[in-house]
């Protein structure tokens, strides 16, 4: 069964630390497990304790892109100055290897030429020439598909013509009962949810097809809290509560450890 997986977490996710290098191994941890069971979107809710959205924002988006478009795209700053304990997501759409033809990668365009001519950075020596009739933009990302390697050639691609994974976009919401709301169908995450069992990922597999959101609480709080606070229900707005951790030997389990234990389970019945 496929499905399109989206997870909302909170602006608060980097709140109970003020390390940066610590900041940014959280939200690196996150940018990982996410990439490891394919997930399309991550979607940063706004918590009104805390407001950290445009950071973990930025630092999302730093670890999906490839390493030889990082310093083109994102400039230095003091926000990604230990950017290094980011764990390498090694995805399709990060290479190790000279391309071959008939691959994808991801580009970005370095100059614009006469008519229809441009010339793309693919991650080797020389910048790969495209003919578009697209108006492009020096310093714009693009997708691209190699149909020649001598000489060197490359056309844009559309993702969705991509038989591999190939990265999460990002997106800032409203608050947690306005993006619940925008789903289409959620599962929400709680320590008193029911305990995923088998007979409990039978039903799953059954109900939970196409677009499926996951949402996850905030380091203080859970999701009933939060939209408490709102005058809203959890039971109202989600297809299932569950517990994924059922009897956790701690007393709090962190957003990122959710994150990859919540995946890691319902990968079961998604692939």
């Amino acid at each position: 069964m496929q499905c399109y997986l989206s997870i909302l977490i909170p602006s608060s996710l980097t709140s109970e630390s003020r390390d940066p290098r610590i900041k940014i191994y959280k939200v690196g941890q996150i940018a990982r497990s996410a990439s490891i069971f394919k997930v399309g979107k991550i979607i940063i809710y706004k918590d009104p304790e805390y407001d950290d959205s445009k950071f973990i924002d930025l630092v999302l988006r730093y670890a999906e892109t490839p390493q030889y478009m990082r310093k083109q795209l994102f400039p230095l700053s003091d926000e990604l100055r230990y950017v290094g304990v980011i764990p390498p997501l090694r995805t399709p759409h990060h290479p190790l290897r000279t391309p071959e033809t008939g691959e994808f990668r991801e580009g970005i365009v370095t100059k614009v030429g006469p008519g229809e001519n441009a010339w793309v950075d693919i991650g080797i020596k020389s910048p790969a020439p495209l003919s578009t009739d697209k108006i492009l933009q020096k310093g714009e990302r693009v997708t691209v598909k190699i149909f020649s390697r001598r000489p060197l050639q490359v056309k844009l691609a559309n993702k969705d013509q991509i038989p591999l994974y190939w990265g999460y976009q990002t997106h800032i919401s409203g608050t947690l009962g306005e993006t619940l709301k925008a789903q289409s169908k959620v599962i929400a995450t709680s320590r008193c949810g029911e305990v995923v069992d088998v007979k409990m990922l039978s039903q799953l597999r059954e109900a939970m097809k196409g677009e499926i959101s996951i949402a996850f609480g905030s380091p203080n709080r859970g999701l009933d809290t939060i939209l408490g606070e709102e005058g809203l229900l959890l039971s109202d707005l989600a297809d299932h509560i569950i517990n994924t951790i059922p009897n956790q030997g701690t007393n709090t389990v962190r957003i990122e450890e959710a994150i990859l234990a919540t995946l890691a389970m319902l990968n079961i019945i998604w692939r």
